[in-house]
């Protein structure tokens, strides 16, 4: 019986230390995934400050034509209804950038819930829209209308497309400015998974780099960490999909995710 409480002892202190290395692993991967998010705002930094300016500064410009046209004889009442038309919806737009920010700054457990994959890409496609624009990448959706919800965590889903889509923008760096196009587009083959795929115009994938480019640290920025596409993996896997790379059939690369269809 000795041996026996001895045994049984044993494997209980084997199973605590096996769900401490676990929750740790998990804090860990946790705190890459937030590092991996700012560092990428960071990036972003310059475009989406500039993204908030300029509503800032439209409503300041309307404001002070308004007081002028109150201060008419008789005040163009009118006006200065369409311009405070106008400030409501600058004021609308730069809190829903600050909103968008806030919530891919957060440091949080992710939460599945249901979400719709066109919907992230236009919230994706809004933070990136200065950087686009700075860039001269002109941007193309296929979005189907029937694709269906995935069950996924919306902050950390927007993380990883947003990565994609500056990496396809870094990839189209050496292009002419009028031959820099993206195209994502949305999609569903089979009744497991909905796809999102996010596709450029560069040189493609070199074979040295195709096998390795999911490791951490692997990178052909001259800046970059080497993280982004690991992080990335990592959290599609982690809802329970795939993320892969393929070069296409005329030129540039096209990254894919495929997530599980929400069934609730």
């Amino acid at each position: 019986m000795a041996v026996q409480a001895l045994l049984i002892a044993a494997l209980i202190v084997q199973a605590r230390r096996r769900q401490r290395a676990q929750a740790a692993l998990a804090q860990q991967q946790q705190e890459l995934t937030h590092l991996g998010r700012v560092s990428l705002l960071g990036e972003l930094s310059g475009a989406i400050a500039h993204e908030i300016s300029n509503p800032l500064s439209a409503i300041l410009s309307n404001t002070q034509a308004a007081k002028r046209f109150l201060q008419q004889k008789p005040a163009d009442t009118g006006e200065v209804g369409e311009i405070l038309d106008d400030i409501a919806a600058d004021s609308k737009r730069a809190g829903n950038v600050i909103k968008r920010l806030r919530e891919l700054f957060r440091k949080a457990d992710a939460h599945l819930e249901r979400v719709d994959l066109n919907g992230i890409v236009a919230d994706v496609l809004e933070l990136a829209d200065r950087r686009l624009l700075e860039d001269n990448v002109s941007v193309a959706t296929k979005l189907a209308a029937n694709v269906p919800a995935v069950r996924a965590d919306p902050v950390q889903l927007k993380q990883v497309l947003l990565n994609l889509v500056v990496n396809a923008c870094d990839a189209m760096a050496a292009n002419k400015p009028g031959d820099r196009g993206l195209t994502i587009a949305t999609w569903c083959d089979d009744k497991r998974f909905a796809q999102v795929s996010v596709s450029d115009r560069g040189s493609g994938i070199a074979a040295s780099v195709k096998e390795r480019m999911f490791q951490p640290f692997v990178t052909t920025k001259s800046a970059g960490i080497g993280l982004g596409l690991s992080i990335c993996r990592s959290i599609i896997e982690a809802h329970g999909g795939r993320l892969w790379a393929a070069n296409n059939g005329d030129r540039g690369a096209t990254l894919s995710v495929a997530l599980p269809i929400d069934r609730s």
